[in-house]
Formats: structure tokens, C-alpha cells, sequence
């Protein structure tokens, strides 16, 4: 019986984990159902996955409806056997009436436990198949393992070497080939490509999201695998495309667990122009964002990514996209702000718009995987290679 109602609850949390996960899909995205006609879909879709749920706790339902009657069936059964039993023995005498009645009082005492149990035990069932679930995830090994000897460094000069490099998702495709570069510490380079070449891909393997599936990527001559991930994302900094915020104040947002103060926020702050937005909040750094940040728009999201990063001074700084969603204006304020904060330091900035990464120190061209060109841009421009093509594309979108 245990296996059987451990499994139907099983089957409840895995139909109430996609309903409520279809549940947070369609109401995060309501915008596009709407545009797209896409309404009576969702509506049915939802309506099917409610009445596989229901299904699974009326299965559920059925089977405790046989546990429980069978409780109390052994329960009256006690009683009828002391009364058929005892009401003999008080009949012939050799028992007394009140001994009787003290035999069915114990009878009850002892069942009454029984019954409880039984009626506890389809929730301490559902708590099981529930921490099952959770057992799953905390008992996940180490993906990411560490290499010995471990390098825990205070700071870092930035170098990055990446050498043989490839790395694919499962067993598709691979999406890095003999990947082989090095970005110079100090220098601002950036990584240049069409849409799907892997440009995020390297970025997400420079923080150690991934690993390689072969090759190896060097920091300041060290194995990337020897950093312990917390010390490596202290020393390495990456702004994404969409930005992810904490439902709390603008300042714990920017802070995150670091100690910094109000005066060097407000520095941060007045160098990326977010000091504008934090006047036009009603409380400023104290104000609250909800879950999401759904009152601000995805440039003033950006913003505070950007003072969030800048405010850990890391050694290697990477953009991936970050300023798509952000005006002209805005966009020259960073990187003006970028220069001052992070002169000395190594920033490798991810961009479709190629009017982002002119000034670059160093330019790396993706296509399929693999690094096809790299130089500066007055160099790329006169090879008149892949890198020119997608700077005439960009001067021909700018004009329409």
C-alpha cells in the first residue's frame, strides 16, 4: 500500500509542477497569447492540465477510500469478538460486567491511535513524494568540479587565454570549434558575429556556467577549472541582455551582499546616468522593485545591472548585449563610464550593433563556431572579409 499511494502522489506534485509551471509561462508572457491570438489555446491547454490533476488526486482519493473503511472495519471487528467473546463469559459468570466494559474501553484506546495514523498518513505520503523532489536537486552532485590545487587570488590581471576550445549542448551539434584566442589584460576587446555563432555561448563558459567539452580556457595562466565559482565570479563580472532583479530596494540590488556605500553608489550612479532614475523614484535607493522589476523598462533594468557590476570592480569585465535595450544617449554615458572605472581592467564587450565596438582595442569575429577574423576595425575594414560585410549591413540598417 505505501508504494502504491507513494506513487499516486508522485504522480499529483508532477502534474501540480506543470500546471503551475504552464501557469507562470502564460501569465509572464500575456502580452504575446494576446497579440497572437493565442487565448482559447492557452485557456484549453490549461483546462486539460487541471483535469489531469484532478484525475490524479481522485486516484489518489480511491485508493485511501479502501485504506481507511478497512481501519475501522478492523476496529468494529475487535469490539464485536470482545462482545460475542466477553457477553459469554459475563453470561456464564466467569467474567464481570464491568470487566467487560474495561476490555472495550482498552479496545478503543488502542485503535484510537490507529486511526490516526491512517488519517495522517496520506500527508506524511504526500510530504514524502514532495521531499523526493527537493531530495533530487540537493543531492545533485558537483557538476562543475574544482581542479587542485585551488587558486583563491584577491585580484587578477584580466588575461584571458582560451586554447582548442569546443563545446556543444548534449549531443547536438557543437556550437564552439577549436576555439584559440587570448583577450590582453588591460585592453578592451570585443566579439563580433551573426545571430547563433556562439557569442553567448563563450561568454557563459568564460564565468563557468559550462566547461569545455575539450580544450581549456586559461585566466591569468591559471586553469579556469582551479577557481573556486564564488571567488570566480568576484573576480569576473558579466552584464546579460536580460537582467534579472531581486524584488527588494534599488540599493540591495545594487549591493548584493557587498559592503559599499551610499557616496560611492551615488559615484556610480551620477557616471551612468542612473542618478536620473533614482530621482524620479519615489524613495530613491529605499524604493522597493517589484518582482521583476515590472515598473521599469528594460533601459533602466539595464542601468542598474550596470552600476551592480561596476560596484564589485571586477578584473574581467563582460557585456553580452547589454546595451540593446538602451538609447544612443545612454549607451555613450556607459561607455564613458566604463573608461574611467575600467581603464586599466579587461572588458570584452558581446554586440550586434557594430557602432558599439569600434573603439575597441581588439576585434574577434565569430561565424559558425569558430574565430574567422580578428584585428582592429580600420584592419578587419580593409580585409574587406565577414567583418566588413556585417559593418555594411549595420550603416545600411542605420539608414533606413
Amino acid at each position: 500500500f505505501s508504494r502504491l499511494a507513494r506513487e499516486r502522489f508522485r504522480a499529483i506534485r508532477r502534474q501540480l509542477a506543470r500546471l503551475n509551471s504552464f501557469m507562470q509561462e502564460a501569465v509572464a508572457n500575456m502580452e504575446i497569447v494576446q497579440i497572437y491570438g493565442r487565448t482559447r489555446k492557452v485557456i484549453n491547454e490549461y483546462t486539460l492540465l487541471c483535469d489531469g490533476y484532478l484525475q490524479r488526486t481522485f486516484a489518489q482519493i480511491r485508493l485511501f477510500a479502501g485504506f481507511f473503511p478497512l481501519t475501522e472495519f478492523m476496529s468494529a471487528l475487535a469490539v464485536a469478538l470482545i462482545l460475542w467473546y466477553g457477553g459469554g463469559e459475563v453470561l456464564h459468570r466467569q467474567l464481570s460486567l464491568g470487566q467487560l466494559v474495561a476490555f472495550l474501553s482498552y479496545m478503543r484506546l488502542f485503535f484510537q491511535p490507529l486511526r490516526e495514523i491512517s488519517q495522517k498518513y496520506s500527508i506524511v505520503q504526500s510530504a514524502m513524494a514532495s521531499a523526493e523532489r527537493i531530495f533530487q536537486v540537493l543531492d545533485t552532485d558537483e557538476v562543475l568540479p574544482i581542479l587542485k590545487p585551488v587558486y583563491r587570488p584577491q585580484s587578477i590581471r584580466g588575461e584571458v587565454r582560451v586554447a582548442d576550445v569546443c563545446f556543444s549542448y548534449g549531443e547536438d551539434a557543437p556550437v564552439l570549434r577549436d576555439l584559440t584566442f587570448t583577450l590582453a589584460p588591460g585592453k578592451v576587446s570585443a566579439l563580433v558575429g551573426s545571430t547563433g555563432s556562439g557569442k553567448s555561448t563563450l561568454a557563459w563558459l568564460l564565468v563557468r556556467f559550462f566547461d569545455p567539452d575539450t580544450g581549456t580556457i586559461f585566466l591569468d595562466d591559471v586553469d579556469l577549472r582551479r577557481y573556486p565559482l564564488e571567488v570566480l565570479r568576484t573576480l569576473v563580472g558579466i552584464i546579460m541582455q536580460e537582467v534579472f532583479l531581486l524584488p527588494d530596494t534599488v540599493r540591495e540590488n545594487i549591493t548584493a551582499g557587498i559592503n559599499i556605500s551610499d557616496g560611492e553608489i551615488d559615484d556610480l550612479a551620477r557616471t551612468t546616468g542612473l542618478s536620473e532614475l533614482l530621482r524620479r523614484l519615489p524613495d530613491g535607493l529605499d524604493t522597493v522593485i517589484g518582482e521583476g522589476g515590472v515598473e521599469l523598462s528594460a533601459g533602466e533594468k539595464q542601468l542598474i545591472a550596470f552600476v551592480r557590476v561596476l560596484a564589485r570592480k571586477p578584473g574581467l569585465l563582460i557585456f553580452d548585449e547589454a546595451t540593446a535595450a538602451i538609447d544612443t544617449e545612454g549607451e555613450n554615458i556607459l561607455e564613458q563610464a566604463v573608461e574611467q572605472g575600467f581603464h586599466d581592467r579587461t572588458v570584452l564587450v558581446i554586440a550586434h550593433r557594430l557602432s558599439t565596438v569600434r573603439r575597441a582595442d581588439h576585434i574577434l569575429v565569430m561565424d559558425q563556431g569558430r574565430i574567422v577574423e580578428q584585428g582592429t576595425h580600420a584592419d578587419l575594414i580593409k580585409e574587406n572579409g565577414l567583418y566588413a560585410r556585417l559593418v555594411r549591413i549595420d550603416l545600411r540598417g542605420d539608414q533606413e
